[in-house]
């Protein structure tokens, strides 16, 4: 008996051992999304209101990996630049030489135009560097020419005046982006020699090498940013001669609200949206799992949410910003650890839903 006993007060205390460190991995865990989620969010004692400190934009735009387009499609403003325009291409003399040329017969074909006040539509051939996202740039901007033309209550005058705005605005984005194509040329030649060193035998196997091609990537990806920039802000003064044509009445009326939505780039209430959902989400989480409330569903979406995170830099992509994620790892084993456990019934809520649960319909939950 002496020995059932002993084995009994072993098990009883390594089960009580168990089940403290349970509660403090839940505790550690919930914690750390609750104070992740309050630091996204501010309070004005003078103003009385909540304002979000948080854009998952930074987020997106430095994804690396397969997953990468996806979230770079989700900025807003950068017209999908990183797939249009960050596009490796050797610098031949031949291609040299046939964009110098278009440059200067472009031009003096516009000091022409300028001259004269007689502009012709803007023509941009295949070969120059940024013909894709140029391209990109005229669709997002016809589609919100289209929107805000489509407003009941504009004018016939109106109209006309948005379409005159955006001609004018497309020579703009066409004069600006023809003298900085030979440095876009550069750009894109400098991605095509780091994609050959990256393809070059035994350039993997060579931390040093690695490191080095790694960071000069970053470097040249930080090359279009001025260009992403500046097309911002032509976007933005379209937007805002287009606003400008309303007049105080249809400003006023919901003809002014219209125009404020059709004039809002898509992306960018989503991307608010996604702003609000991510702090939600990890408020969320933390405080279900500081109470034990719902906590194997509320591991599961952290683990989720967890795991979208490391997608957009995974450590075996070069230039992948891998200093958190070995902590990723091993918090999001820790989710799923506690979602496989159920670890909420132990010194949480939902030991007392569980309890209610299985009174009322006399099972227990799975």
């Amino acid at each position: 008996m002496s020995d059932q006993t002993a084995v009994k007060k072993e098990t009883a205390c390594c089960a009580w051992k168990l089940m403290v460190a349970l509660v403090l991995l839940r505790l550690c865990v919930g914690w750390h999304f609750l104070s992740e989620g309050i630091e996204k969010v501010s309070y004005d004692h003078h103003s009385g209101q909540w304002s979000l400190d948080f854009s998952a934009e930074g987020f997106f735009r430095g994804a690396k990996g397969p997953l990468a387009g996806f979230f770079w499609n989700r900025v807003p403003g950068n017209h999908r630049w990183q797939t249009t325009l960050g596009m490796p291409q050797e610098l031949t003399p031949d291609r040299g030489d046939e964009l110098s040329g278009w440059v200067s017969g472009y031009v003096k074909r516009r000091q022409n135009e300028l001259k004269t006040g007689k502009h012709t539509e803007v023509e941009i051939p295949e070969f120059v560097p940024y013909a894709s996202w140029i391209e990109q740039i005229d669709a997002e901007r016809r589609a919100m020419l289209k929107r805000f033309t489509d407003i009941r209550g504009l004018t016939e005058e109106q109209r006309s005046q948005a379409a005159q705005a955006f001609g004018r605005r497309d020579r703009q984005l066409a004069d600006y982006l023809a003298g900085e194509s030979l440095d876009i040329q550069a750009y894109q030649h400098e991605l095509w020699r780091l994609e050959n060193l990256q393809e070059t035998a035994g350039a993997k196997e060579v931390p040093y090498q690695q490191r080095w091609v790694a960071q000069k990537l970053a470097e040249t990806n930080r090359t279009p940013l001025k260009w992403v920039a500046v097309v911002r802000q032509y976007d933005q003064e379209f937007a805002n001669e287009l606003h400008g044509l309303l007049t105080e009445e249809q400003s006023a009326s919901t003809v002014g609200g219209q125009a404020l939505a059709a004039l809002t780039d898509p992306k960018q209430t989503q991307l608010r949206w996604m702003n609000l959902a991510v702090t939600g989400l990890t408020i969320g989480v933390g405080c279900c799992l500081l109470l034990g409330l719902f906590t194997r569903l509320a591991s599961v979406v952290g683990a989720l949410f967890l795991l979208s995170v490391m997608a957009t830099q995974p450590p075996w992509v070069v230039g992948a910003n891998t200093e958190f994620f070995s902590y990723q790892l091993v918090e999001l084993s820790a989710l799923l650890f506690l979602a496989a456990v159920s670890a909420g019934r132990v010194a949480g809520l939902d030991f007392i839903l569980h309890g209610l649960w299985s009174m009322c319909f006399g099972r227990k939950v799975a």
